[in-house]
């Protein structure tokens, strides 16, 4: 359930603190007020993109670096714990859950969920858990057929059978695939091993070896600057140890001699040889190792340098030739023995890639009919449920429809499905798009939320001007129906309607407040004459009179007996 929202310097809002309450909560207010930017603010970017809106740089209020929304939830149900479980997340020790969303001034965004830094697809896999939004879109997508079968899948809880489907799917296509490529005509198999060997070959006759590269790189290094190395190698052994008497071993060893022979009346000095004789092999350590350094760079080091050139251009023409690294040279060489491999005995193989095939198959349509039998199953109880909510809502002439049909397996299954509707007694049932108007398709639409949250258990439903395209007896209807829903799941309306506004349990007033620069928001809460006056308000448009107040009384008491 929402319990709270927190809007700071989005668009016209300056700072907004809203606390909601069980029940059936209406929005209202002059068109322009804020409304739709409250509702697009309620869960961060997943909400945003549900109801077509982006996250961008538009939104921050004029003059502020940033701008900051944070829901708070609570009541979680079992689907949003395991979600946030799956994240490594977890509710607080008051088990509520803290969505946050900043948006600075260069339009980048930072969410957060409890305090914990999170990345955006994180809010979107936990929102829908959280709540239910209906929009305008909404019945946009309900003019699509395509939308139709998650929709029903959605009703019939159909994941578990869905991720199985998909699953087997899967594993058909690849046999597929394989045998496919196992069917290739003889001159295709002649043509792909020619390719094949020729590529061993060649690569086989580079004797490539991890690391190479690198280490050839490290050693050109070197060679190229032989002389200079050379040179202060020389200096440096001549110093330490190959200068006759002067060098630095001999000097250390000539100290270490005369502290010995005090050392039997200066103990100290002793400590003090034996230091140097320490010093004394070390010196001589370094002198070898350096030394060493003349013998890597060889006797020739110009015709070293051109072998290890040669070697670089060899495996770089390589690398052009093929689109890929030194790694990727030597996987190469193993994905083309392996290949060719295979090659050399197809027969049995296409054999046993055709089982394989045949087996993975009746396992996707075995799937595909689990698939099947539940959403006709789920279509059965659906029809009645949507058809009874639409009665209520004032289309009781209207026949709703469940078209499943057979089709080709898909990624989805094996089914085509389509919601139609009758909008008179005796007519063919007929696709929604062609027959419903924007009336009638926010009624449907409620209808199916409302089938949908029953089953579910959505623990908040929001509703962006669902009145679109209705008025008077419809409209109190279906304010009816999101009181009586607001019984059993949180219910959030944005209305233009004085016959659903006071019907709700609670009102929000959204207002601008022109007076000062820039134009700000705010929404406050309104009870006895206030929400008299804002509902008259509604009925009877710009100028409000004692009849309007008188109507809006009525409509606010007859509210109370649902």
């Amino acid at each position: 359930m929402l319990l709270s929202l927190h809007i700071e310097n989005v668009a016209v809002i300056k700072c907004v603190d809203i606390d909601f309450e069980k029940g059936f909560t209406a929005l209202t207010g002059e068109t322009g007020a804020g409304k739709s930017i409250l509702i697009d603010s309620i869960v961060v970017d997943s909400l945003s993109l549900a109801l077509g809106a982006r996250a961008g740089r538009e939104l921050l209020r004029t003059g502020e670096g940033k701008a900051v929304v944070s829901a708070m939830f609570g009541d979680l149900g079992e689907d949003c714990c395991r979600l946030l479980a799956e994240n490594e997340l977890a509710p607080d020790e008051d088990g509520n859950l803290l969505l946050t969303r900043t948006l600075g001034a260069d339009g980048r965004t930072q969410c957060k969920v409890n305090g914990r830094a999170v990345g955006t697809y994180t809010l979107r896999a936990v929102a829908p858990s959280l709540i239910s939004i209906h929009g305008q879109s909404d019945n946009l997508q309900l003019l699509k057929s395509e939308n139709h079968l998650s929709m029903l899948d959605a009703y019939a809880e159909n994941k578990t059978a869905r991720d199985t489907y998909a699953a087997a799917y899967a594993a058909m296509q690849d046999a597929r695939r394989a045998l496919e490529a196992l069917q290739m005509s003889d001159a295709e198999k002649q043509k792909k091993t020619e390719t094949l060997t020729h590529t061993v070959q060649l690569l086989e006759s580079a004797k490539l070896h991890a690391g190479e590269e690198e280490k050839l790189l490290a050693e050109r290094k070197i060679v190229a600057d032989a002389e200079r190395i050379s040179r202060q190698t020389s200096f440096v052994y001549r110093a330490l140890r190959d200068a006759e008497k002067g060098n630095a071993a001999y000097i250390l060893d000539r100290c270490a001699a005369a502290l010995t022979q005090i050392a039997d009346t200066v103990p100290r000095a002793g400590e003090l040889a034996a230091r140097l004789g320490d010093m004394k092999y070390e010196i001589e350590d370094i002198a070898d190792t350096v030394y060493d350094f003349t013998g890597d760079i060889g006797d020739d080091p110009a015709a070293r340098l051109d072998r290890i050139e040669s070697r670089l251009d060899k495996l770089d023409k390589l690398k052009k030739k093929f689109m890929t690294d030194e790694a990727g040279l030597i996987e190469k060489l193993a994905d083309a023995k392996h290949e060719l491999a295979a090659l050399s005995d197809l027969s049995d193989e296409t054999v046993r890639a055709q089982k394989t095939r045949d087996e993975k198959t009746a396992a996707a349509v075995a799937a595909a009919e689990v698939l099947t039998a539940s959403r006709r199953a789920a279509a059965e109880r659906l029809v009645p449920l949507v058809s009874g909510e639409l009665a209520f809502l004032d289309m009781e002439k209207v026949r709703f429809l469940t078209d499943i049909r057979p089709a080709a397996l898909s990624a989805t299954g094996a089914d085509a499905v389509e919601f139609l509707i009758s909008a008179n007694p005796g007519e063919e049932p007929r696709p929604i798009a062609k027959i419903a108007s924007g009336g009638e398709l926010a009624r449907i639409m409620l209808a199916l939320k409302s089938v949908f949250a029953d089953s579910f258990g959505v623990q908040t439903v929001i509703y962006d001007e669902i009145d679109a395209g209705v008025s008077g007896k419809t409209a109190r209807k279906i304010g009816i129906k999101l009181k009586k829903s607001a019984q059993g799941t949180q219910t959030i309306c944005v209305t233009h309607s004085a016959q659903i506004a006071s019907l709700a349990d609670r009102q929000l007033l959204i207002q601008k407040q022109v007076g000062g620069t820039p134009t700000e928001t705010q929404v406050a809460e309104i009870t006895g004459e206030d929400r008299v006056r804002e509902i008259a308000r509604i009925l009877g448009g710009v100028t409000v009179s004692e009849t309007m107040r008188s109507s809006a009384r009525e409509l606010i008491e007859e509210g109370k007996k649902y």
